[in-house]
């Protein structure tokens, strides 16, 4: 038998002894010495008994070995890699495919509720957003109109094309976090892929689900209302944490599908969801969404569509008192445009033409709602239509680049989507010297300058096939802060 005192350190297998008000003589390392030494058997039963009952008298004692309700200390957990917290699915090639999928009708939330986490009402909402992004009143931006097909408006066509675990959106340094605070997220890209008259199909199209875990907020920074600073809900987020490690260990020893499988590694399609292991850890992945998702936190979604074949457009929502779900003016934009566009036609392939921030000191000032908005003037930053719509160097284009892949510069409220979208198709496929892709399988980066996709599946209207696992330069930095904040900060605190 072993016991502890609390406030001296346990070894494993021993358990705690609670401390309260101590008024029987002992010091706390002098019970621990004597249990210590008596559970050895250095000292005889009777001395051993009165201690124990000195200690019981005291209101000390708080479990044994052999007491009811008792567990050994956790054994802490290892770190997490790349691929725990940045899941990406296999894209389907059949309809025999789809059930290694997580349908979003499907998800439910929370564990046991009836209730589907994404209503129809903000499904609905979702649609009409992406193809109606503009207020009413609102002046031609030349920006296209994002067309789904019938059969991509029912929600039976969505699914999880990937899961993105994030503690701290929208950006993880100290900068970013001082003025907006740090928001963990939970996201899920999803995607549309039907089976009709046409044949079997992955639509260039995706969109994203985004649930907070937040705590009542601090008030704006000067200038930045209505957006306040997010306070995390560390606590409700390490369960999360403790939940993708577990599913890790799990796979690793076996447990789904009797075959061991290691996350570790460059980012990839899952390594559990791949063979033998890809049915029962999907099974478990949906688990560990419907325990941590509620309708509740859904309060932010994005879209990108096209008008097919092209081009791609861009909108992002936030849910907003009374209004509910309505499109959000871009950050980087006027104040009043909320869809961008990426196009192959034309003599201008970005529109609007964005003025970024992402070269100046982080601020929370910035065009989205924002009454004024940051003024274009206060603005100082760079954008892939930079080289795009320009005749540049290739030592610029890296330059942009990279700048535009560091999550330390720039993020969601400082550089604009199709920059997000396009920082690594593009110098790829020009195939500029010195532009290198840490941390992601050459399998899963975009092999088309048309690719936006950042973290999800790619169907080229071009060359046609099978649509293709992609994962961007930005995606991968992302994650690799992410990865570095979740061990160092939230893994077994």
């Amino acid at each position: 038998m072993k016991l502890l005192i609390r406030g001296c350190a346990p070894r494993r297998g021993e358990y705690v002894v609670e401390s309260g008000a101590f008024d029987a003589g002992l010091s706390i390392c002098e019970s621990k010495r004597g249990l210590r030494t008596m559970a050895k058997g250095k000292m005889g039963r009777s001395k051993l008994r009165r201690l124990l009952t000195r200690l019981s008298a005291a209101g000390l004692i708080f479990a044994v070995a052999s007491g009811a309700g008792t567990a050994p200390a956790e054994t802490p957990s290892k770190p997490l890699s790349a691929n725990d917290v940045s899941i990406l699915f296999p894209p389907p090639k059949s309809p025999a495919d789809l059930g290694g999928l997580i349908a979003v009708s499907d998800l439910a939330g929370p564990t046991g509720s009836a209730q589907r986490l994404l209503s129809d009402a903000d499904f609905a909402r979702f649609i009409a957003n992406a193809e109606n992004p503009e207020r009413e009143g609102v002046p031609d931006s030349g920006v296209g109109r994002i067309h789904l097909p019938e059969a991509v408006k029912k929600i039976d066509a969505w699914f999880v094309a990937g899961i993105r675990i994030d503690p701290g959106a929208p950006g993880l340094s100290p900068d970013v976090i001082a003025q907006f605070g740090r928001q963990p997220q939970i996201r899920l890209i999803i995607q549309p892929v039907t089976n009709g008259p046409q044949g079997f199909k992955v639509h260039d199209t995706a969109g994203h689900l985004i649930f907070s875990y937040n705590l009542v907020p601090d008030p704006p920074l000067d200038g930045c209302a209505p957006f306040p600073r997010f306070k995390p809900d560390d606590e409700a987020f390490k369960a999360i944490v403790r939940d993708v490690a577990s599913l890790r260990d799990q796979l690793a020893a076996g447990k789904f599908g009797n075959v061991k499988v290691s996350t570790a590694g460059d980012m990839n399609v899952h390594p559990g969801l791949v063979g033998a292991s890809a049915k029962p850890f999907r099974d478990a992945a949906k688990a560990l969404l419907e325990k941590h998702l509620s309708p509740q936190r859904l309060n932010t979604m994005a879209v990108m569509g096209i008008s097919p074949p092209e081009p791609w457009v861009f909108v992002s929502m936030l849910r907003v008192p009374k209004a509910g779900l309505i499109p959000v003016p871009g950050p980087t934009l006027d104040g009043v445009h909320a869809a961008q566009m990426f196009s192959i036609v034309g003599e201008t392939h970005v529109v609007p033409r964005p003025v970024t921030n992402n070269q100046n000191p982080v601020t929370c000032r910035h065009a989205a709602l924002q009454n004024p908005p940051l003024p274009s003037e206060d603005r100082k930053g760079v954008s892939t239509a930079d080289f795009i719509d320009a005749n540049v160097p290739n030592s610029r284009v890296l330059e942009i680049v990279n700048v535009i892949a560091d999550p330390k510069k720039s993020h969601f409220f400082n550089t604009d989507c199709v920059s997000c979208h396009t920082e690594t198709a593009q110098p790829l496929k020009r195939k500029m010297h010195g532009f290198v892709v840490p941390g992601v399988n050459r399998a899963v980066l975009p092999k088309e300058d048309w690719n936006v996709r950042n973290f999800g599946w790619f169907p080229s209207f071009l060359h046609g096939g099978p649509a293709a696992a992609t994962i961007t330069r930005r995606a991968a930095a992302e994650t690799a802060d992410v990865v570095s904040f979740i061990n160092s900060q939230l893994l077994n605190k």
